[in-house]
């Protein structure tokens, strides 16, 4: 009696454990700088998507146009971070390293660029049987346009 009871609890909990296995996002976004070698290149704070705010980094979310709020670090002689709001389109499976290029190392203005892009290796959103295959967006250092209002 003792062991079938146990063996239904070792059950029980490795069922839970594989039901984990499967990540409940789809990409990923990292304020921090991947590459060093880019002039007047800052990592940033992602602090909203979507207007729920978090203070994780790196952020997980589902693939489509996501509306992020981001925070560049102040400038010589400024307090206040600089913040901007983004219209970003996310691929599924993947994951995007963001950044604020700034004209001038002074300059408080920025735009947010993708520093870097990777698939995310046996990504498999929302409880997939299988892997999926992540795209990459296409290689470009032009800045994410800021949406009119």
């Amino acid at each position: 009696m003792f062991t079938r009871t146990r063996s239904r609890s070792l059950l029980g909990t490795t069922l839970l454990l594989a039901a984990g296995c499967a990540q409940q996002w789809e990409s990923v976004l990292d304020g921090t700088v991947y590459t060093r070698t880019h002039i007047n290149r800052y990592p940033v704070a992602i602090t909203a998507v979507d207007g729920v705010y978090s203070l994780q980094n790196p952020r997980y979310v589902d693939a489509g146009t996501r509306r992020l709020t981001v925070e560049a670090p102040p400038v010589g002689g400024m307090r206040e971070p600089v913040r901007k709001e983004f219209d970003f389109k996310v691929e599924r499976c993947v994951r995007y390293w963001l950044a604020a290029q700034r004209a001038t190392a002074l300059s408080p203005d920025f735009e947010l660029v993708i520093d870097h892009a990777e698939v995310v290796p046996g990504c498999r959103p929302h409880g997939a049987a299988a892997a999926v295959q992540g795209s990459l967006p296409s290689p470009s250092d032009k800045p994410i346009p800021v949406p009119k209002r």
